[in-house]
């Protein structure tokens, strides 16, 4: 019996206060993305009642139509992602040129069915080729299905985006807070960026695919890396979930500085027109 029924002497169990409280909208990847954001700000050296006043005026800002559709759309399938990276790495799925063969649904060894299963048994093949369809990482020839591309992309996938977003955002959260702990406490994971803070504004597409074509290629040898280790671990060995990361971010344009005088020199000659105009 929990400590929580007795009252404190008495032995009585407590009466019900009567007030029902909704459950959580909260998903556990949202429960520890807000504690891992609110430990990073404390390490920072925000105060918590300082973090709690920040969260509520930010939470107070969000429509309430926000939550509602989120809960009206399709969720991710989590793990459908690795039916690419098994259907472009393994030879069973190949062809002999090393390109994904074109699957029936269900069918002998060479199937989707198959395919699907050996990922994870609980899946249902259908439901996952569905899914995969309909993001666009796979396509229909007749009776039969070939994979896109490698990758899957969710964004503007009325759904599967925003939770994949919450998961990706808990990830990089748990990489954040990891490597701000005191270097002799825990080897550090793996975190660099390439800054520039002078950017011109005009070569900005053009940086989005140069790295749309690096990222693209790394991330596709870091996959079939990550997968020839887990198909050739050895029975019962003790597993964990690892992943590997690229975005891309950009802040405010600034304005260029006008040349000639120095900026404060320009603004006091601005003052004393405006001073001449209205005398």
């Amino acid at each position: 019996m929990a400590r929580s029924h007795i009252r404190a002497g008495r032995g009585r169990p407590k009466r019900p206060s009567g007030r029902v409280h909704p459950p959580s909208s909260l998903s556990p990847a949202s429960v520890e993305a807000i504690g891992r954001f609110v430990r990073i700000l404390a390490r920072c050296g925000a105060r918590p009642l300082d973090v709690v006043r920040g969260v509520r005026r930010a939470a107070a800002e969000i429509p309430a139509s926000w939550a509602g559709r989120a809960q009206r759309v399709t969720r991710e399938i989590e793990g459908a992602a690795h039916v690419l990276t098994v259907w472009f790495s393994e030879t069973a799925y190949l062809d002999p040129f090393g390109k994904p063969r074109a699957l029936p649904l269900e069918g002998g060894a060479r199937s989707v069915a198959t395919l699907v299963k050996s990922v994870d048994r609980r899946f249902d093949a259908r439901e996952v080729l569905n899914y995969l369809v309909r993001n666009g990482a796979v396509r229909r020839h007749g009776r039969r299905y070939a994979p896109r591309a490698r990758a899957l992309l969710l964004r503007g996938a009325q759904g599967p985006d925003y939770f994949h977003t919450q998961r990706v955002l808990t990830n990089m959260l748990a990489t954040l807070e990891h490597n701000i702990q005191l270097k002799r406490a825990a080897r550090s994971w793996f975190e660099y960026f390439a800054e520039n803070r002078q950017f011109p504004v005009s070569a900005r597409e053009g940086l989005d695919k140069y790295v749309a074509m690096l990222g693209k290629e790394i991330l596709s040898r870091l996959d079939l890396y990550m997968h020839r280790r887990e198909v050739g671990r050895r029975p019962g060995e003790r597993t964990i979930r690892v992943g590997i990361g690229m975005h891309l971010w950009e802040g405010q344009p600034k304005r260029p500085r006008l040349s000639g005088r120095p900026a404060s020199s320009r603004n006091a000659a601005r003052r004393k027109i405006g001073r001449r105009r209205r005398s």
